[in-house]
C-alpha cells in the first residue's frame, strides 16, 4: 500500500530537518512526503532544500491556517493511506510506517491508531487511545499524529473546516468516527514523537479555542452532556 506524509510548516528551522530525517528513515518504500510550507521567512526552506530531491511534493505559498495548508496537501496526495507528521513531530522509529500498513491488511479498517510519545521540553511520557468511544471526545482527542486514515474516507468524510482554527480535526474525526466506529483499529504501539508545544499547548487554556472546541462538540452531543463538558474545561483553564 502506498502512503501519502504530509507535513505543513511555518517557520520550523528548528525542528524541520528531524521531522523529515525521520521519514525518509522508514523501511517501507512505496510512500510519498508531501511538504506544504505557509511561506517561512527563516530557514525552513533552505532545510527543505536539502532534501528536495527525497520530496515528491513540495510547495511554499502564504495560506489560511494549518488546516488550510494541510488541505493542500490532501490534494496533492496520491497514496492509498495518508499520515499527516508536524514539522516538529517525528516518527518514533524507521519500521511506523510499514507497521501501520501491516494493520490496514487486517479486517481492512478506514483509520488505524496507536499511541504517542508526548514530551513539552520539561515532562514526557507515552499517552494511550485504548478505550475510545463516541464519550470520549466529550474530553478529549486522537493526536492528529497518532492517525493513519485511508485517503478515500477522506474523500468521503470532505476536507477540513478551515473556519476552526485549531480544532478542525476533531470536527473530522468525530464525523468519521460516528460513521465508522467499527472501522477505527486500535494498535498499541508508539506511533510519534509528539511535541507538545506552541499552538496545541497555548488552544488548551485560551478561551477564545475552547469555545470553538464547544462549538465543534455542540454538533454531536446533548445538550447535558455538553454543559458537563463546558464545566470541565472551564475549571482546567
Amino acid at each position: 500500500m502506498k502512503v501519502t506524509v504530509i507535513t505543513v510548516c511555518k517557520n520550523s528551522e528548528g525542528a524541520i530537518e528531524n521531522a523529515i530525517q525521520s521519514v525518509l528513515a522508514q523501511s517501507h518504500e512505496d510512500r510519498e512526503y508531501v511538504v506544504i510550507d505557509g511561506g517561512s521567512t527563516d530557514r525552513t526552506l533552505e532545510i527543505v532544500q536539502k532534501y528536495r530531491r527525497n520530496i515528491d511534493v513540495f510547495v511554499s505559498e502564504k495560506d489560511r491556517g494549518i488546516y488550510d495548508a494541510m488541505n493542500k496537501g490532501i490534494r496533492y496526495a496520491t497514496g492509498e493511506i495518508v499520515y499527516f507528521l508536524n514539522s516538529d513531530d517525528a516518527l518514533y522509529d524507521p519500521h511506523v510506517i510499514a507497521d501501520a500498513v501491516g494493520q490496514f491488511q487486517i479486517g481492512a479498517p478506514l483509520v488505524v491508531y496507536g499511541n504517542i510519545h508526548l514530551h513539552d521540553g520539561a515532562h514526557e511520557g507515552i499517552v494511550k487511545y485504548d478505550k475510545v468511544d463516541k464519550s470520549f471526545f466529550l474530553h478529549n482527542t486522537i493526536c492528529h499524529q497518532a492517525l493513519f486514515l485511508k485517503r478515500a474516507l477522506m474523500e468521503e468524510i470532505g476536507l477540513y473546516d478551515a473556519r476552526y482554527k485549531v480544532y478542525a480535526d476533531v470536527d473530522w474525526l468525530i464525523k468519521a468516527f460516528l460513521r465508522y466506529p467499527r472501522s477505527f483499529r486500535y494498535y498499541d504501539r508508539v506511533i510519534c514523537h509528539y511535541s507538545y508545544r506552541g499552538l496545541s499547548a497555548d488552544a488548551f487554556h485560551d478561551k477564545t479555542y475552547v469555545l470553538e472546541r464547544m462549538r465543534i462538540l455542540s454538533k454531536y452531543f446533548l445538550k447535558k452532556k455538553m454543559e458537563l463538558a463546558v464545566k470541565r474545561w472551564l475549571r482546567l483553564i
